[in-house]
C-alpha cells in the first residue's frame, strides 16, 4: 500500500509532463511519449525488483499492468464513449481497429508459444533451455512489433 501511495505522485507528473510536452510538439509526438512514458512506474517496479531477485513480483507486476490497459481502461474508454454519444453510433477508425486487433493477437501468440513448448514435452527439465530461447526470441519479435506499430 505505501508503494501504491509512493508511486502515485510520479504517475500523476509522469501523465502531466507529458501533457505539456504535447501541447509544443503536437498531437503525434504527445501520444508516443504518453504511449511510451505512460508505463514508467511498471519499469521502475521491474528494475528495482530485478535487482533484489524478485522475479514473481516483476511477473505480476506486468499482468497486472496488462489486465488493466486491456480491461479496465478499454472498458472505461467505451463507457465513457458510449455515454458521451448517447442516440449515435460510435465511430471507429478502421484500420486503427485492425492494427490493435492484430497486435493483441501476436502479444498472446508470443506469450503462449513458449508456454505449449514447456508442456508439450514429456519431461520438464528438456525444455528448459529451449524455451527460454524461445521466449527471448518471442519478446524481441514483441519489441519489433511494438515499434513497428509506433511508426505506423
Amino acid at each position: 500500500i505505501l508503494s501504491l501511495l509512493g508511486l502515485t505522485p510520479l504517475a500523476e507528473r509522469v501523465s502531466f509532463l507529458t501533457e505539456q510536452i504535447a501541447i509544443f510538439t503536437g498531437p503525434t509526438v504527445g501520444g508516443l511519449l504518453n504511449a511510451t512514458c505512460g508505463n514508467v512506474t511498471e519499469l521502475i517496479i521491474a528494475i528495482f525488483a530485478l535487482t533484489t531477485n524478485k522475479i514473481a513480483v516483476v511477473k505480476y507486476s506486468l499482468l497486472g499492468s496488462v489486465l488493466s490497459n486491456l480491461l479496465l481502461v478499454l472498458g472505461t474508454s467505451l463507457l465513457c464513449g458510449g455515454i458521451a454519444n448517447i442516440g449515435e453510433e460510435q465511430k471507429y477508425d478502421r484500420r486503427q481497429a485492425d492494427v490493435n486487433s492484430l497486435m493483441l493477437l501476436l502479444a498472446l501468440l508470443c506469450h503462449l508459444l513458449p508456454l505449449l513448448f514447456t508442456y508439450s514435452a514429456a519431461s520438464a527439465e528438456l525444455t528448459v533451455e529451449p524455451s527460454l530461447y524461445l521466449s527471448r526470441a518471442s519478446s524481441i519479435v514483441m519489441l519489433v512489433a511494438y515499434f513497428a506499430y509506433l511508426i505506423f
